[in-house]
């Protein structure tokens, strides 16, 4: 009889339990994770725990956070809903944890630069800036795609020309000349022509004799084709013979 009421009371806790188990999933079948949108970052201090201590494991751990930090649970998040202020904060912590890198700048640039609403966009330029000054790993590159955006989707030229003459100031010793004119293609992409023949012209005068003939070429069909008036050319001895 004892034996009887114990397996008893085993079928009815089981039952239960599948009873309470039914009863749950149908209570929450139909909630899903919410996303509280970027974390905060913690500090440089800490920042390294994440890797147990280890820089470089706490920079890759948070790199892959940061790309996927929108899209688990089976949602998916669009880059317009990222508060990019924050996600600058960890743009610049991931910095600290890596200098040389360049898997965020280009996950910033090429993966969050395409954000819907550009103008959100604008925080991340300051960290483009300061890695792209440095003198190492090509890094001006970041510089010219910060100048992409500010100028063509963010459609600010006056931003886009302070980080074009941040630029063309760099001193990268790999550095090809154009990165020299880029703030000329700026002024004349916004109207001030006046000012982006000024500058292509010093530019020659001061660099022609180091540069390739084809690349003085090149600045001179550029000037006399984009940056002067047909009229305005035919008058500029920098254009006699460019038809030739």
């Amino acid at each position: 009889m004892k034996t009887m009421h114990k397996e008893a009371i085993v079928k009815l806790t089981l039952s239960l339990a599948l009873v309470l188990n039914i009863g749950f999933w149908f209570s929450v079948r139909d909630t899903q994770a919410y996303w509280e949108n970027v974390p905060p970052a913690p500090s440089e201090k800490y920042a390294s725990i994440y890797g147990m201590g280890d820089k470089s494991l706490a920079y890759r751990m948070n790199g892959v956070m940061i790309q996927n930090m929108g899209d688990t649970g089976g949602r998916s998040s669009s880059l317009v809903d990222y508060d990019y202020d924050r996600l600058t904060r960890w743009f610049f912590l991931q910095d600290k944890l890596d200098p040389i890198s360049n898997y965020i700048p280009y996950l910033a640039t090429f993966y969050f630069g395409a954000v819907q609403e550009p103008e959100k966009f604008r925080p991340v330029l300051a960290y483009l800036e300061e890695v792209g000054i440095r003198p190492y790993g090509e890094k001006w590159r970041w510089l010219v795609y910060a100048i992409h955006i500010t100028k063509d989707n963010i459609n600010d030229k006056d931003r886009a020309l302070e980080i074009a003459n941040l630029l063309s100031q760099s001193k990268h010793p790999d550095m090809p000349n154009w990165t020299q004119q880029m703030p000329a293609f700026v002024m004349t992409d916004a109207g001030d022509k006046e000012s982006a023949y000024a500058l292509m012209v010093e530019i020659l005068k001061s660099s022609a004799e180091k540069l390739h003939p084809n690349e003085v070429r090149s600045m001179r069909i550029y000037i006399c084709t984009q940056i002067l008036e047909p009229e305005e050319a035919k008058r500029d001895a920098l254009c006699e013979g460019m038809n030739e």
